[in-house]
């Protein structure tokens, strides 16, 4: 099995889905073959399409901006866009932290042969602490939002199917959600964005 992720950095919001996701790298690269971990400027429109070309990786895994038609990589490139070149997503199993991937892009990958897409109907929403922006895995508001998040990816990498892996987050979301609404944490005031990541991750299948 082989896996690609894209991790661009250049903002903050970037930089926190970068840093948290190097548990999802690690986790690869200790359960997975190949790992194509295309960081920062490496996220580029160049480089993916040769990596889903020639690699052909089961698993694509994107982190960035986006919109209900395309997903981005360093300096807001569009990295893959509905119609152009998402079929290049075919027989693939894909997870997109995006804003909105899962309207119309991941739709149309389904109609182009992906094999599952999980992505969000909606924009992607997490907080973070002002105070530990340069240290984005101490961040106890954005914690739960990458917990989550990342359970995704994970399961996959464990093997699990993509209805597999979005039941396991969801669940995940539900645990998270109820320890804070049954406890006096800092970061309670995060649940309502919690939720709304939840009720728009959207798994669909071939």
């Amino acid at each position: 099995m082989s896996l690609l992720i894209t991790r661009p950095r250049y903002e903050s919001v970037t930089h926190y889905f970068y840093h948290w996701s190097e548990e999802i790298v690690k986790e690869a690269k200790r359960r997975i073959g190949k790992v194509f971990d295309l960081e920062k400027d490496k996220a580029s429109r160049k480089l993916v399409e040769s990596y889903l070309e020639k690699q052909n990786p089961e698993i694509a895994i994107f982190n960035g901006h986006g919109n209900d038609v395309c997903v981005t990589g360093h300096d807001e490139e569009p990295l893959i866009v509905s119609g152009e070149n998402s079929y290049l997503l075919k027989d693939k199993i894909v997870y997109m932290r995006s804003c909105d991937s899962g309207k119309a892009l991941g739709p149309q990958a389904i109609k182009e042969g992906c094999k599952a897409f999980i992505g969000y109907s909606e924009l992607f929403r997490f907080w973070t602490d002002k105070a530990l922006v340069t240290e984005p895995l101490k961040d106890e508001y954005a914690k739960p939002f990458f917990e989550t998040s990342n359970q995704v990816p994970l399961s996959l990498i464990k093997g699990r199917t993509a209805q597999e892996a979005q039941m396991d987050s969801l669940i995940e979301y539900k645990r998270i959600i109820g320890n804070l609404l049954t406890s006096n944490a800092e970061n309670s005031f995060v649940v309502s964005d919690l939720i709304w990541n939840m009720h728009n991750q959207v798994c669909l299948v071939k």
